[in-house]
């Protein structure tokens, strides 16, 4: 057999050729209808099998570092409640750089660098002893990693500085609770921007109930965390919803609860 198909389809390397796959798959689908998955769920479940796979054979080589891999595929995978914007923000993506960057091109990118530093080692050392090739791919993957860091980094800060919307300016304005919950350090929501809608990570440092699909209402914005505080829309008066069309009787409106709280 040809070394370089030996190499991609033997261990080390044929569980990121499988994820690789599915990365290419995705973006065929993409280019063919011209529309991507909510969120890259498809991918993201391609990615949370491979890992799956993956992780018992490298478990004796770095523990550590797989389950935190794995966390993070998982949480993509699984969390229905989270936008996985925010998944990444918040777990070893966002420690990187890579919070700002979609996940789908993140994820691409991931895979296609760890495929090769896999195949090109692979072929260059021929990997006998298991030990050896489940280390081999536990490199791979942290290689995948650090590679996107690298690569991705200047689209993250160019995504970032490109979002002046999310700023005071949105003050007032009705969002929608994408999240499961929203309490004092975590809820996302989406504010509608005239397009595809913002989202946005919001919290409520008072009890509330709130759930995917309420509305809220923005009354405060925290630069440092790029983050808005809501309270419910239930919490205000008719009068105070209806006053919301106006912006200047909004801007009193917000003032008044900033003041109260």
């Amino acid at each position: 057999m040809d070394p370089f198909l030996q190499a991609i389809t033997s261990f080390p390397t044929v569980p990121l050729t499988v994820l690789l796959g599915v990365v290419v798959g995705y973006w065929i689908f993409a280019l063919v209808t011209g529309a991507a998955f909510d969120g890259g769920d498809a991918m993201a479940g391609g990615v949370k099998a491979v890992g799956d796979a993956t992780s018992g054979a490298i478990k004796g080589a770095g523990e550590a570092v797989a389950g935190a891999l794995k966390g993070t595929v998982e949480a993509v995978a699984g969390d229905h409640d989270a936008d996985l914007g925010d998944v990444a923000e918040a777990g070893l993506l966002g420690t990187l750089g890579l919070g700002k960057v979609p996940i789908t091109i993140t994820l691409s990118v991931i895979a296609l660098v760890a495929w090769t530093v896999s195949t090109l080692t692979t072929l260059i050392l021929e990997p006998a002893n298991i030990l050896f090739q489940s280390a081999l791919l536990l490199i791979s993957l942290v290689g995948g990693l650090l590679g996107a860091a690298v690569l991705l980094r200047p689209l993250g800060k160019a995504l970032d500085q490109s979002k002046p919307a999310r700023r005071r300016d949105s003050l007032g304005q009705i969002c929608t609770i994408t999240s499961g919950r929203v309490d004092g350090s975590f809820g996302t929501a989406q504010v509608d921007d005239g397009a595809a809608g913002l989202n946005v990570h919001v919290i409520c440092p008072k009890t509330n109930t709130l759930k995917k699909g309420d509305r809220a209402i923005l009354v405060d914005f925290d630069s440092s965390r790029d983050t808005y505080e809501i309270e419910p829309v239930d919490w205000l008066m008719p009068q105070e919803i209806e006053a919301l069309n106006d912006p200047a009787r909004a801007a009193q409106i917000i003032s008044g609860r900033v003041r109260r709280r």
